[in-house]
This record gives C-alpha cells, structure tokens and sequence, in this order.
C-alpha cells in the first residue's frame, strides 16, 4: 500500500513540475518555485518542507532534471530523518 501511495504522489509530482515550469525553458527559476511549492502542497497525501525543497532547488540551479533528482529524496527510504524534503501521509 505504501509504494502505490508513493507511486501516485510521485507521478502528481512531477506533472506539478512540468506544470510550473511556466516558460517552459526546462528551469524551475525562483520566481516559479512559490507556485510550485504551493500546488505540491494541494497534492494530498505529500508534505513540503518549504525551506529545504527552496534551498535544493536554488542551490542545485534550478534544471528540471536537478528538480526530478530532488524529487527522488521522496522514494529514498534511507534519508535522515529530520533530513526529508517530502513526507507521505499516511
């Protein structure tokens, strides 16, 4: 049950992606990170750490694939806690 959960939340995540990327240039730049930490938030069953998931992308440069690799900390079932970027509710 668990990994069909984290299936479909990361398949709603990375179409919120693609979503955001609003001048479809493949970069997720800051002015687009707001919309898109708050359409992940309207995605039930996943929670956002704001701050982390901003500083990540930032710091990573932004490029779709960066954003998708971040995005994998949500399958990644050895991340310390307190280390998470997304959080499945269960």
């Amino acid at each position: 049950m668990q990994s069909n959960l984290k299936a479909n939340v990361l398949q709603n995540l990375l179409q919120v992606v693609i979503r955001s990327d609003k001048d479809e240039n493949l970069t997720i730049e800051e002015h687009e990170i707001g919309d898109l930490i708050n359409r992940i938030k309207g995605i039930n069953g996943v929670e956002v750490n704001e701050v982390r998931f901003r500083d990540a992308i930032t710091n990573s440069g932004g490029s779709l694939q960066c954003v998708m690799d971040i995005i994998r900390n949500l399958m990644d079932d050895n991340v310390t806690e307190g280390e998470e970027i997304f959080i499945i509710k269960d």
